[in-house]
């Protein structure tokens, strides 16, 4: 079920993908996943869609997700722990936030999981009019070993040449892995974060601890954002120029 299995590394890495669908080598997702194929999902697994043809916009896995960070043209997410420890705070008690007139608020405390995956996601509009998307996965020890090859380091597709003009969206800079600076997943100075009922899901392109979650961590009966259409991040978080028509946005989870 999977499209292919590498580390998607760079936005040029989801176009040989992609372009390697468009030339019948690989298969493209034509619908969600099945509760079984999700549970197949592993370090390495790379599913590409397009958004019309799969009658999907948003992708789900069955898993649960921290909220979005931007890396470079990706948005990452990192797996949770769903053993999460549920407690109420009540009026006048709250360590966190100030209470409601109303009721009490409840929050969640979720870790990393131990092991977990990383999800990245990528979306592209073509000159053709397709919205295509892409998600992977990922463990670091399995990047940090090179375990797994990027598409642009793949023989098997060294001939895949990304046809000038096809992906409009993206800058012709921005395409080559030698000019894609990569921004690692900040470091977290706490394996824990807090999940607020009343915070929303965002990227965050900061360093202080992981943000609040809306009521929950995203699951796969949720309509994960996942990456679709979220917004591109204001201009200047990065020292190099982003192209603001790249959609940083979800294929498993």
């Amino acid at each position: 079920m999977e499209t292919y299995f590498g580390h998607i590394k760079t936005p040029h890495d989801a176009l040989i993908v992609f372009e390697a669908c468009r030339r019948g080598l690989f298969n493209r997702i034509q619908r969600r996943l099945a509760e079984k194929e999700r549970g197949q999902i592993r370090s390495g697994s790379v599913f590409a869609w397009d958004e019309r043809e799969a009658g999907m916009r948003r992708w789900t896995d069955g898993r649960t997700w921290s909220p979005s960070r931007v890396s470079g043209s990706f948005l990452t997410y990192r797996e949770l722990d769903t053993r999460c420890r549920r407690r109420a705070t009540s009026n006048g008690s709250s360590d966190d936030e100030k209470p409601t007139s109303s009721s009490s608020k409840a929050s969640s405390s979720c870790s990393y999981k131990h092991d977990g995956l990383i999800k990245q996601s990528f979306s592209i509009c073509t000159a053709t009019g397709q919205k295509l998307h892409l998600i992977s996965y990922y463990t670091k020890p399995d990047i940090l070993t090179g375990r797994i090859r990027t598409p642009s380091s793949d023989p098997a597709l060294k001939n895949i040449a990304v046809p000038k003009g096809l992906y409009p969206e993206v800058n012709p800079l921005d395409t080559h892995p030698s000019t894609m600076p990569m921004y690692p997943m900040r470091q977290q100075s706490s394996d824990m974060m807090m999940i607020d009922s009343s915070s929303t899901n965002q990227p965050q392109a900061s360093s202080p601890p992981p943000p609040s979650l809306s009521s929950s961590p995203f699951t796969s009966e949720d309509e994960d954002p996942t990456d679709v259409h979220t917004p591109a991040p204001p201009l200047g978080l990065f020292s190099f120029r982003q192209n603001p028509l790249v959609s940083y946005s979800t294929m498993t989870l």
